[in-house]
């Protein structure tokens, strides 16, 4: 089956709103990982001044940081993926099926990769797999 390009699906308009909306959340990532990474630094170079329980609350908010940054690091590559969808003119299409995502949900989370069908279908089927 051919691949089916967003234009049938997305107008013109909304693809660039759905763009703007990835670059934005792009931008917010890269901050929010420059900000992380340069508290850490600091976090790093006055390890080690307290007692006990200061060391653990460190180790605990060490541990929180890079849960964050591990999560933001994962969203960002999911921005950039859609965006560089965008560029290969199949931005909103199921990764799954190849069938259109659907706008509303593209609003919501313009970085989805699967329709909610699919994203559900495959829900089901890890559910399946983790009883088995």
């Amino acid at each position: 089956m051919a691949a089916r390009t967003r234009e049938k699906d997305l107008t013109a308009a909304q693809v660039k709103e759905l763009t703007n909306a990835l670059v934005t959340k792009r931008d917010e990532l890269l901050d929010a990982l420059k900000s992380r990474r340069s508290n850490s630094a600091k976090q790093e170079t006055q390890r080690g001044t307290g007692d006990e329980a200061d060391q653990a609350s460190e180790d605990a908010e060490t541990a929180l940081e890079t849960r964050l940054m591990d999560r933001d690091a994962k969203l960002l590559r999911e921005v950039e993926r859609a965006l560089d969808k965008v560029k290969n003119n199949t931005y909103g299409l199921c990764e799954g099926t190849e069938e259109p995502i659907g706008y509303a949900r593209l609003k919501l989370r313009p970085w989805t990769r699967y329709s909610v069908t699919y994203k559900e279908e495959l829900e089901r089927e890890q559910k399946r797999q983790g009883e088995g």
